[in-house]
């Protein structure tokens, strides 16, 4: 018969809220930058469906991340442990990223270019403007950074250093 511990179904739980918060956001910039390249007049939608994603389902995985994450903590009494709370606050920061810099950003993109696109002729190659670069520039700088801090705290959750 198949038992299972509450802990092991936490710790689940809270793998599987780490895979579905930060999988797809670890792509973003391959994708935006291979649309870009490709198909331009795509980009207001993709913006839109990041901007929902992260509204939705990756907010969602935030939250269960950190209630599976406390749970997990206080059932082995690991609070105090140091690789705890440094991932705990490389969530707190990345959750800062997400909804400070990242989805304004996206919804800043998916105007300008909706903007850009519309007075685009068509058959011509499309610049954007320097606005749209500007904010194309830190929308991947916020990414790299995530993606940096999201591999720190799996680290932290790996290896638990002392």
């Amino acid at each position: 018969m198949f038992a299972m511990r509450l802990y092991d179904f936490a710790l689940w739980i809270h793998v599987a809220a780490v895979v579905i918060a930060f999988g797809a956001p670890f792509i973003y910039p391959i994708i935006l930058a291979r649309v870009t390249n490709a198909n331009p007049e795509a980009l207001p939608g993709l913006y839109n469906a990041m901007i929902h994603a992260g509204r939705t389902l990756i907010t969602g995985a935030y939250v269960v991340l950190f209630l599976a994450g406390a749970y997990l903590a206080t059932d082995g009494d690991l609070w105090s442990a140091s690789w705890v709370s440094s991932s705990l606050l490389i969530l707190i920061l990345l959750i800062g990223l997400s909804h400070g810099l990242a989805m304004p950003t996206e919804k800043k993109l998916s105007a300008i270019a909706t903007s850009e696109l519309a007075t685009h002729s068509p058959g011509t190659q499309m610049t954007f403007s320097a606005d749209y670069e500007k904010a194309y520039r830190k929308l991947n700088l916020v990414g790299v950074i995530s993606n940096v801090l999201v591999l720190i705290a799996l680290f932290l959750m790996i290896v638990q250093p002392a």
